[in-house]
């Protein structure tokens, strides 16, 4: 178990991030009661003295108090920072607190070519200045690894999952989940499980169960809301709905239409899209499609539509919102955008 108390997870990886909660509740033993020393708070929803009231409460019995802020940075203005900070100066040793930040990089391009950087928590941000300046802080960057990590990251997580996966399998994988994370695990599972744990999984395993001749594919969905064949989104999104959560399909929106804020910005400064596209994951043959639909619709809807995902996030969590009908309302809206 880590010396630090409070641990600030900063990126998109939404598979990673709850990889690390669990595996850091199991660091802490035995002694820890979930039921009872476990709180989790969403900064969009709760306010200031909820927030210290959690991190200031003793554990009930023995062991640690665990807190656990979603979204913590929401809602704290410039007038508040101070009254922020000295609250988490003054987090009591049994209390072990997890900041939750979603953040992306973004590529930037530079003299000496493209970079990756964090899009909100920077060095210069106020929180990663004061934690970089305290004892027993940690910053854990868990954004959603580069297309061309991608095959290594799907070898390690079938090797987590308790099986074993060819490289070539890997790339086949990858060419159909780009650097979705929460897909290829799930994708993973499903594979590990036919092979029944006892053999690598094949190239040819993927294609008999994850290529486009099984299951439709929900990047394919994708495509078809860019190319402004609406019906035919809908349509897909309707199958998909059968045998996925609304919540996969959502990470899935959310990181295609963030890869197309990406070719936008690339664009606009001038930077090479094809080198671009293949850090992000776009394939090759899909670099104009994905660069006319971006020209087509503009920065400003491409922002609006990425913010309105976002909400949808926020709604799942926090309200009976039925995440479904807003995604089939969302391709409703956003198809007429893309129609040629």
């Amino acid at each position: 178990m880590t010396e630090a108390q409070i641990h600030l997870l900063r990126g998109d990886d939404a598979h990673g991030i709850a990889l690390w909660i669990n595996k850091f509740i199991i660091s802490l033993g035995e002694s820890f009661d979930p039921s009872m020393n476990l709180s989790r708070l969403d900064g969009n929803t709760t306010n200031f003295d909820n927030i210290q009231l959690a991190i200031s409460t003793l554990p009930f019995f023995t062991g640690d108090r665990l807190v656990i802020l979603e979204n913590a940075i929401e809602k704290i203005d410039k007038a508040r920072i101070d009254s922020y900070t000295a609250m988490l100066s003054a987090l009591p040793p049994t209390t072990q607190l997890v900041l939750l930040v979603e953040d992306r990089q973004k590529w930037r391009k530079t003299a000496q070519g493209w970079e990756r950087v964090w899009e909100t928590l920077t060095p210069t941000h106020w929180l990663v200045k004061w934690l970089c300046a305290q004892p027993k802080t940690e910053i854990v960057d868990l954004g959603l690894p580069d297309a061309r990590q991608m095959d290594a990251w799907i070898l390690n997580e079938a090797k987590r999952q308790g099986g074993m996966i060819e490289p070539a399998a890997a790339n086949e994988l990858t060419r159909h989940t780009a650097n979705d994370t929460s897909i290829a695990s799930q994708e993973i599972a499903k594979l590990l499980m036919y092979v029944n744990f006892q053999r690598a999984v094949t190239r040819q395993d993927v294609l008999e169960l994850v290529s486009d001749e099984g299951a439709v594919d929900v990047f394919e969905m994708l495509d078809r809301l860019l190319e402004g064949k609406t019906s035919e989104a809908q349509g897909k999104l309707h199958r998909l709905l059968d045998n996925a959560l609304p919540e996969v399909i959502l990470g899935s929106f959310v990181h295609r239409f963030r890869q197309l804020i990406l070719i936008s910005e690339a664009l606009e400064s001038g930077g090479d899209i094809a080198d671009l596209a293949r850090k992000t994951g776009i394939f090759a043959n899909k670099i104009e499609n994905y660069r006319a639909a971006v020209q087509r619709i503009g920065m400003t809807k491409l922002e609006a539509m990425y913010k309105k995902l976002l909400e949808f996030d926020v709604q799942s969590k926090t309200s009976a919102a039925d995440l479904s009908t807003n995604l089939e309302l969302f391709i409703l809206e956003t198809g007429i955008c893309f129609e040629k």
